[in-house]
């Protein structure tokens, strides 16, 4: 590309993205020789190409490639990954089940820095460290800028893996309606969207202009029954069995081991026995759950803008997005091993449904049976889950004494709220009518008997957390002095801004009188801190061909301290169809005030495991591939992160219009905060119980001569040595000769992962995960159980064709294999993931847009998986969608 102001299209930005990412254009004239604000840099400049690789997606792009949310946006984004992050596929079983979260590099939602309009939006109030993009508006978005070298010196030395810029619509006159609906070929996981935009006011005219956009959604659910490679939890063609012990009739302990007195029989098709529990019945949790949310989404965003004077404007934004969806996981487990008690659930042998047949046989007859039940008959545990975002900002703009200036007042706040519908249990109301003997816990439940635990059942709010951030900020930019190679110019600012954040839940939960939740979660209290932020940047004209950049970003905070960060970059254009740049800056992130001060909760592992001691002698389903406690918590004493990064590369165009970028990029964070992984823990079991992370309940005196069953695993957060990433970052956008019959561009975006270490616990040692699966061992996992994944390689591609009112477009996402999250050391891969998209679009009547198309046009199934972390099994949710074939329409109308 030429690196200055040149005669191109808007439609060729728009169409030089692979997945809507793509090398940041701007379209000009050589005469006009506008300004433009750059994503990474304070200084307005008529380049729009700088020293900092930036990615844009332009709205147009957006509607062509048929993204319907900002969430489906960062899916596609080969720069973001799965290990680090959250999306409504993989977090089905857990807390904020339709939270959605970017994490760019693998580096972790919590250092990926998300602006709209080029500020900061609240965290949400589940977790405390991630922007929610299902609050993004994605119909009021103009486009979107990935600055991918992370730690900016601009808007935030917390950074570490860079930024996303969502910038609104501005300007706008007029309005418009658009609906769409997509089904897949299968049943289940179907959508429906309608937006309407309505715009007035001339700026240069009437100097004023008020913009409203509402943006509604619909996901429907997908049942995991109802695809072939997520239907049960027993899998022996993977050599993969999930079920749980926990299970209809109920297993019962015996001096040999847990058997069943149900046993072949069982209740099929939810227990049977299999190769590996033979005398069990399991429980086939997977074939009861869903594995997409139903979601509802809803956004208002609402923009005014008045020109005071022709150097003065002022401007004014407001946000409510709401999103909801519903977690429906399997029926509740109840049994010994769930209650945190660890106080076992007794059948007596007064019961009228005690089975002495069976007992006799086993030699316990008359004494009272040690169960493992399931509440099948009660419905599965049902999670409705909302967050509320709110935002206002105010704010000036423009020219004063020569200055380019922009300063604002924001505030931002989300509010989540977790409520119970069904499934869920009181302990302390159902402990006593288990014991009562008054419920079978062998055959399905009468009428009476779910009438009986109907009082115990949990129906309320049980989790309210809400953030806060309030920001102030100034910053201008001129050209201050005039060098022989062009004017050096300078930007200066400062900021300040203060965090909140607070969770709430009733008795119950405080208390973890919640048998299969695993938690007692207390209040937690406001914490709040306070940070002021000052930063200055230069850029410098060496020569003709060659400039500089340099940053530097001083932060106090209320709680850590100071400090500062430089950042340095170089941008060389030997000729104008060649630019060479390169960049260096070291980040610093405190830890958010979630991983300081969230109260120690418990949780469970994502997969089952074996104690390694108890196991081979008790066979118990308490012991033996079982799920255990995990504890969760912050710490107040964790330090600071620190990191460093840079990044080469160029980009050549040989012809106008056609262009190839490369960029190299290099990330090393230290003193990482986060949790050991669960499959660390267990791989080095010895060492583990030896550092007190294996935390055990007293001796059974049933068996003396072995320590008491696993309690819990600490999971708490620390900081665990350092991370290195590095990798490549690829471009390539071709715009073929216009034919009579049309005009054809291409283009590709991908990143190449070399590598991604971790430190070793033991040894610190740098042990490298790129091409694995990372859900039990990466330290950056937004939560426990959360599955991820670090393909080598992964790309969207697109080709683009145009003629007249008739538009095309075929896209296809492509992933590597990876190495397969097995355990014991066993060589497996998750093969390589290919999905491609057509779609086609007609603008030949009058204000209307008519648009169809085929997403995954071959049906492709995820690739088999037998990852341990996701309640989905036989596949990694995170890595592919499930839903296979889709076929959607949507239709815009324009008002003129």
């Amino acid at each position: 590309m030429k690196f200055k102001p040149r005669k191109l299209t808007v439609a060729l930005a728009c169409a030089l993205g692979a997945g809507g990412a793509l090398t940041m254009l701007y379209a000009g004239t050589a005469a006009a020789q506008v300004k433009v604000d750059v994503t990474g840099s304070n200084i307005k400049r008529t380049e729009a190409e700088t020293a900092l690789p930036v990615q844009v997606i332009t709205r147009e792009t957006l509607e062509r490639e048929n993204i319907q949310s900002a969430a489906e946006f960062m899916e596609r984004l080969s720069v973001n990954s799965t290990t680090g992050g959250n999306s409504i596929t993989g977090a089905i079983g857990g807390t904020a089940a339709g939270l959605s979260a970017a994490s760019l590099r693998g580096l972790g939602s919590q250092r990926t820095l998300v602006l709209l309009n080029g500020r900061r939006a609240a965290v949400n109030g589940s977790t405390g460290g991630a922007v929610d993009l299902n609050t993004i508006p994605l119909a009021a978005i103009e486009r979107i800028e990935v600055l991918t070298d992370g730690a900016s010196a601009i808007y935030g030395s917390d950074a570490v893996a860079g930024v996303i810029n969502f910038i609104l619509r501005k300007d706008y006159q007029g309005a418009e309606a658009a609906a769409y609906y997509g089904s897949p070929e299968h049943i289940g996981g179907w959508s429906q969207r309608y937006t309407g935009t309505a715009g007035y006011g001339d700026l240069a005219t009437q100097k004023f202009n008020v913009l409203v956009t509402a943006d509604y959604q619909k996901l429907g659910a997908l049942r995991a029954a109802d695809r072939p490679f997520s239907f049960s939890a027993y899998r022996p063609d993977l050599g993969l069995d999930k079920t749980s012990g926990n299970t209809v009739p109920a297993n019962v302990g015996t001096p040999s081991g847990t058997q069943n007195p149900g046993n072949p029989a069982c209740l099929p098709p939810f227990s049977f026995p299999t190769t590996k529990f033979p005398l069990q019945c399991r429980f086939d949790y997977a074939s009861v759950i869903d594995i997409l949310p139903p979601q509802e989404l809803w956004n208002v965003v609402g923009k005014a803008t008045w020109q005071i004077t022709p150097d003065h404007q002022a401007f004014f934004e407001g946000l409510y997005a709401d999103s909801k969806s519903t977690g429906r996981s399997s029926p509740s487990p109840i049994s010994q091993a769930t209650f945190l008690s660890g106080e076992p659930l007794l059948l007596q042998p007064s019961s009228p449904f005690y089975p002495h047949a069976f007992a006799q046989q086993a030699g316990i007859d008359g004494q009272p049976l040690n169960i493992a039940w399931r509440s099948l008959d009660l419905g599965p545990r049902t999670e409705v889950d909302e967050s509320k975002q709110s935002r206002f900002v105010a704010g000036l703009q423009g020219v004063a004494w020569g200055w380019d200036y922009n300063g604002a007042v924001a505030y931002n706040e989300n509010k989540f709220t977790a409520k119970w519908t069904g499934g869920w249990l009181q302990g302390s109301i159902a402990q006593p009518i288990f014991n009562s003997g008054q419920i079978d816990f062998f055959h399905r439940l009468t009428p009476g008997m779910i009438a009986l635990l109907e009082p115990a059942l949990i129906r309320e709010d049980v989790v309210d957390g809400k953030t806060t951030l309030t920001t102030v900020d100034l910053h201008a930019s001129n050209e201050i002095w005039q060098l022989p190679a062009g004017p050096l110019a300078l930007a200066a600012g400062g900021e300040f801004r203060r965090e909140t954040f607070e969770t709430q839940s009733p008795d119950v939960i405080n208390t973890g009188d919640v048998p299969g939740f695993g938690s007692a979660i207390p209040d937690l209290a406001q914490v709040s801190r306070r940070v002021y932020a000052a930063f200055a940047e230069v850029n410098i004209p060496i020569v003709k061909t060659l400039e500089g950049n340099i940053a530097l970003r001083y932060d106090h905070y209320s709680d850590l301290g100071s400090t500062t960060n430089p950042k340095a970059s170089l941008r060389w254009q030997p000729i104008k169809e060649v630019l060479l740049r390169g960049s260096w800056g070291t980040g610093f992130r405190a830890g958010t005030l979630i991983e300081l001060f969230n109260p120690i909760n418990f949780s469970s592992t994502g997969s089952n495991h074996d104690d390694p001691v108890r196991c081979p002698v008790t066979h118990s389903s308490f012991d033996c591939q079982t799920q255990f406690n995990a504890e969760l918590g912050g710490n107040p004493a964790l330090k600071p992160e620190r990191s460093t990064q840079y990044t080469l590369g160029g980009v050549w165009e040989p012809v106008a219009g056609s262009s190839i970028g490369l960029d190299y990029w290099h990330v090393e964070v230290k003193d990482v905060v986060g949790q050991l992984g669960e499959d660390t823990i267990f791989d080095n079991f010895a060492r583990s119980e030896g550092q007190g992370l294996i935390v055990r309940f007293p001796v059974d005196p049933a068996t003396p001569n072995l320590p008491g069953r696993i309690n819990f695993i600490v999971q708490t957060n620390q900081n665990i040595q350092k991370l290195r990433v590095e990798g490549f970052d690829v471009d390539l956008n071709l715009r073929f000769p216009k034919l009579d019959w049309g005009q054809f561009r291409a283009a590709l975006h991908g990143t190449y992962l070399i590598k991604w270490e971790q430190a070793n616990v033991d040894t610190g040692q740098l042990v490298n995960f790129a091409g694995q699966s990372t859900g039990g061992v990466a330290t950056v996992q937004g939560s426990v159980g959360f599955p991820g994944s670090l393909p080598r390689w992964k790309h969207t591609a697109s080709l683009y064709y145009d003629y007249g009112p008739w538009s095309a477009t075929v896209t296809q996402l492509y992933q590597d294999s990876y190495k397969d999250d097995t355990g014991g050391g066993i060589d497996r891969n998750v093969g390589s993931y290919t999905v491609w998209d057509i779609s086609g679009a007609y603008t030949g009547f009058k204000n209307l847009t008519l648009a169809l198309g085929i997403k995954n046009l071959l049906d492709t199934n995820p690739p088999a998986s037998v990852q341990g972390q996701a309640f989905q099994v036989g596949y990694d949710p995170t890595y592919a969608d499930p839903r296979g074939r889709l076929y959607w329409g949507s239709i815009k109308y324009t008002f003129k």
